[in-house]
């Protein structure tokens, strides 16, 4: 799993405090990532990660703040993972628009964010914060895409950039049950990423702003074989 970077705590500035907030955080993201959002209780957060109830509370009061913490905590590496693709000017355009699918498909993958996203998806539709948190990941992630596009596209305007961006975002992440940790179709990841990868270049390279707003009309074939 990835690890997770330290929040700044007011009660959290020395060297022991740093390491005891990464080790909540820890053992928070474990709870939720292996046993759920009901399990996820400050009893069994104090528990995994070694502490008592009454040191965890000394960081973290209530639950509503752990996990504030954690979501920034997950949205820091992930902003980080993506910068480094989006700012890498040595290689071609084509060539980070690639690794930044690759990493996010790539990604599904993994225990921690087949376990994470859904337990926050879950979560967001009956709770404000949460919902707001998720908001906050997707919009970064899509940010990041709209940024590769646009260094692809520098024709298309930020509208189209950003739709694009939501379109690619959401078929990826639709992905999550399909080919995440220990889904049933797992094994075809490598073929999917691919077939992603050329799908998602094919269309960012071809498109026109003029389809992207409806304005281009369908040619008679192309009509027919959609009727058909």
């Amino acid at each position: 799993m990835r690890k997770l970077r330290h929040q700044k705590r007011d009660n959290s500035a020395s060297n022991r405090g740093q390491m005891a907030v990464v080790a909540i955080l820890t053992a928070a993201r474990d709870v939720l990532v292996e046993e759920g959002y009901p399990r996820l209780t400050m009893r069994n957060v104090a528990t995994r990660a070694g502490i008592t109830v009454g040191n965890l509370s000394y960081y973290y009061a209530n639950k509503r703040d752990l996990m504030h913490d954690l979501v920034e905590a997950v949205l820091q590496g992930y902003f980080e993972d993506f910068e480094k693709i989006t700012d890498n000017l040595e290689i071609s355009p084509e060539e980070r628009f690639e690794e930044m699918v690759r990493f996010i498909i790539g990604d599904l993958a993994t225990k921690e964010t087949t376990g994470f996203f859904p337990a926050l998806w879950a979560l967001a539709n009956h709770d404000a914060f949460a919902a707001q948190e998720m908001a906050h990941i997707y919009q970064m992630e899509r940010d990041s895409l709209a940024k590769v596009i646009g260094q692809l596209r520098p024709d298309l305007g930020k509208k189209e950039r950003d739709l694009l961006a939501l379109f690619i975002s959401a078929s990826m992440e639709g992905h999550t049950m399909f080919v995440g940790y220990r889904r049933d179709k797992a094994s075809a990841i490598a073929e999917v990423t691919n077939i992603a990868v050329y799908s998602f270049l094919t269309l960012v390279k071809s498109i026109e702003a003029r389809s992207i707003r409806g304005l281009k009309p369908v040619g008679k074939s192309a009509g027919k074989r959609l009727a058909s």
